[in-house]
């Protein structure tokens, strides 16, 4: 397995892993303009090339943002996702990165335990913020 910057070719196998991981994917138009841009914080594993997760964000020194972060589903609970983020925020340090932030439903506990283990602090909760399903979103972040 490879860790890597995006690249706008992988933004189709991006889209189809998003629509497999989300209620509210996003569009591969979207995914291309954040791969593309210079503020983008997008990394994918791959294997043979292929993407089989990534992490999508933004950096705006000293601060970043995980806006999505999904692995293919056949592909999960192998610590792919950690890697990721271990390789991610290693490799954004270099551009300044301090604190990183994100959201993440609260009922999704599994993600909630990996951003735990990671580092990452929970520092409040946005009531009503998803639709479909409804939930709250429980902000962390990683000094």
């Amino acid at each position: 397995m490879e860790i890597r910057r995006a690249r706008p070719d992988d933004a189709p196998v991006i889209g189809e892993i998003e629509e497999l991981s989300f209620s509210d994917p996003w569009d591969r138009k979207d995914i291309f303009s954040y791969i593309c841009s210079d503020t983008g914080m997008c990394f994918v594993a791959a294997e043979d090339g292929k993407p089989i997760a990534y992490l999508i964000g933004r950096l705006i020194a000293p601060e970043g943002e995980i806006y999505r972060i999904a692995t293919h589903p056949s592909r999960r609970r192998r610590g792919i996702a950690y890697r990721l983020l271990s390789y991610s925020t290693k490799t954004e340090r270099g551009r300044g990165l301090e604190n990183l932030f994100l959201e993440v439903r609260s009922k999704n506990l599994s993600a909630i335990s990996l951003y735990t283990s990671f580092g990452f602090e929970r520092i409040g909760t946005r009531k009503n913020y998803y639709k479909n399903p409804d939930d709250d979103a429980v902000l962390m972040m990683l000094q």
